[in-house]
């Protein structure tokens, strides 16, 4: 019985310990723009750099399909890289994880995006990927305990029009922010207090 409830009180507490609350930033709480509208800083806790938001649908229907178009995931606004310039997303406060997000091409196919991270003003992540212009890709970062992601895009082929460009489309943006050390230690101890009652109870 000890061996059991010992069993129960370790998967209860690590999984309260390590549970995440991830928060997947959509978009599609910020106001429509057919042309791009600035993120304005915090945003889902977060601060944006040469990030815009547009409303994919609009957009296409007004300048034709484009990379956009196609990167949105869920309806119907998508983010992207001013002028496809370099961008970046800091924590202002708590560290983050960086885990996930959709990329497109926006107007260029085969559009590589070089993403950093960096914690206490140091490089700890680096990686390069490769974005369609056609269709949404899910890539998976898992870049933990960082406090500034930095974006650059270049390369590929116009997909669209004659002129190339380097503005990428960002959809469904997954990160949580890394509880403090408090807050775990209050965890685990309500978790501990948890398993005593249950075993009085059985007692």
């Amino acid at each position: 019985m000890r061996t059991r409830l010992f069993a129960c009180f370790t998967t209860l507490l690590l999984s309260i310990v390590y549970a995440r609350s991830q928060t997947v930033v959509t978009f599609d709480d910020l106001p429509n723009s057919t042309t791009g509208t600035f993120i304005a800083s915090p945003y889902s806790g977060l601060n944006w750099s040469n990030f815009y938001v547009l409303n994919a649908v609009i957009h296409a229907n007004v300048l034709g399909t484009n990379g956009e178009f196609y990167g949105m995931v869920t309806a119907s606004n998508v983010a992207f890289n001013g002028f496809g310039n370099p961008a970046e997303i800091d924590s202002p406060g708590t560290n983050f994880n960086f885990l996930s997000t959709y990329f497109t091409g926006a107007w260029n196919s085969n559009l590589n995006i070089e993403v950093e991270g960096f914690g206490s003003g140091g490089l700890l992540y680096e990686t390069a990927v490769v974005a369609s212009a056609t269709s949404p890709t899910l890539f998976t970062f898992n870049y933990l305990d960082i406090d500034r992601l930095y974006f650059d895009s270049y390369g590929g082929e116009p997909a669209f029009t004659p002129v190339p460009a380097y503005n990428f489309a960002m959809d469904n943006f997954t990160f949580d922010f890394v509880p403090e050390p408090s807050s775990l230690l209050l965890t685990a101890l309500g978790a501990v207090s948890l398993v005593a009652f249950l075993r009085r109870k059985r007692g």
